[in-house]
């Protein structure tokens, strides 16, 4: 029993010195300085982690602040995170406007999510007026990087003509 006791605390002891890793082992000790520090990937990998608990409280509002430092940036994986939080309301009020705004950011940096979800805002007037050419234009893009979701819309759509 007391073997069992001491490899216990032991085992407890090296976990209490070991780094917080988050999602990919990443110390978050040293994350959190980074992004103090103003890196936009680590704020917006900080964002990742208070969005979904690892390694952190999952806190939405902290996850929103580190996505707007990041997004202000330029950073595309912050204004695409920031979007979605902005499109569906959480950690902060829902504004579909300035959900497709950051979208139209991320998808002019070419990432196949952005353009994609750009483009459905597009089709369905989420965040602005609805445009089926400029919705295509966006699945057409994101499509053409392999965006299974965006092919598959697109053939939706021709079928629908």
């Amino acid at each position: 029993m007391k073997l069992v006791t001491l490899a216990a605390a032991a085992l407890l002891a090296a976990l209490a010195a070991a780094p917080a890793c988050g999602y990919d082992g990443v110390d978050i000790v040293q994350l959190k300085k980074q992004a103090a520090a103003g890196s936009a990937e680590a704020q917006s990998r900080l964002g990742v982690l208070y969005a979904t608990g690892v390694g952190v409280p999952r806190d939405v509002q902290e996850a929103a602040h580190w996505y707007r430092k990041s997004a202000d940036q330029g950073f595309v994986l912050g204004q695409y995170n920031l979007a979605m939080l902005y499109l569906r309301g959480e950690g902060l009020a829902e504004d579909p406007v300035k959900g497709r705004e950051l979208l139209l950011k991320a998808a002019e940096q070419w990432l196949p999510a952005a353009q994609y979800d750009l483009g459905v805002a597009c089709l369905y007037g989420v965040g602005g007026e609805k445009n089926r050419d400029e919705a295509e234009k966006w699945l057409r893009r994101a499509s053409t990087q392999g965006y299974r979701a965006a092919k598959k819309k697109l053939e939706e759509l021709a079928d629908a003509r």
